[in-house]
């Protein structure tokens, strides 16, 4: 049982300092709650903090329920429930609107949608994955973008998704991998909600 989000993003400083030799890198965190672990993770490794976001995209009149993921700039992650729902006359305008809303979080949080991560070693953090929809788009922009490798950080993963990602990633740093899982929050003893001027504070200290 982790703590917080704190104690969760230190302990896996720790881990990823331990097999990390490079001074080129950057984390990217996942807002909200990732941001809080990625701190950690940055303070730990004396590097950049950044964030990157996803949408999850689900069904209409089915809010909770996630069938992929976009991104800010459209690229699409289908997950395996995709097709019996993508021919809904409402499915595009919900695509448009997650795209939309993709793009409208960068901005407030980082002031635009532009990164330059040419040659960069990326950690990717969020406080814990459940089905990992929001990850794997994350993962198909970031193959787009001249990497050097990619790490993923995460204090909670079950182990389906574990084995669902690991080819994906130079590595996978987690703390927890359950075999039962239910939900994140259930691995933490405090797991309070994270505002966005939490966020974007944070975001502050790591501005020249």
């Amino acid at each position: 049982m982790l703590k917080d989000r704190v104690e969760a993003g230190q302990f896996l400083g720790e881990q990823i300092r331990q097999i990390v030799n490079d001074s080129d890198l950057i984390v990217l965190a996942i807002p909200r709650g990732g941001v809080i672990v990625g701190h950690e993770i940055a303070k730990k490794l004396d590097c950049l903090l950044d964030v990157i976001v996803s949408k999850k995209i689900t069904p209409p009149n089915y809010p909770e329920y996630g069938i992929g993921a976009i991104t800010h700039d459209g690229t699409i992650f289908q997950g395996p429930n995709w097709e019996s729902y993508s021919n809904s006359p409402d499915f595009a305008e919900e695509i448009n609107k997650k795209k939309i809303e993709a793009k409208r979080r960068l901005e407030e949080y980082r002031g635009n949608d532009k990164y330059q991560l040419d040659g960069l070693t990326v950690i990717l953090v969020d406080d814990g994955i459940a089905t990992g929809s929001t990850i794997f788009v994350l993962l198909k922009w970031l193959a787009t973008q001249n990497l050097k490798c990619i790490i993923l950080a995460v204090p909670v993963i079950p182990a389906g998704t574990y084995e669902e990602i690991r080819s994906l990633v130079e590595e996978i740093v987690a703390l927890e991998i359950p075999v039962e899982f239910s939900a994140v929050g259930q691995f933490y003893s405090k797991f309070d909600q994270v505002t966005d001027n939490e966020v974007i504070e944070i975001l502050a200290k790591y501005k020249s």
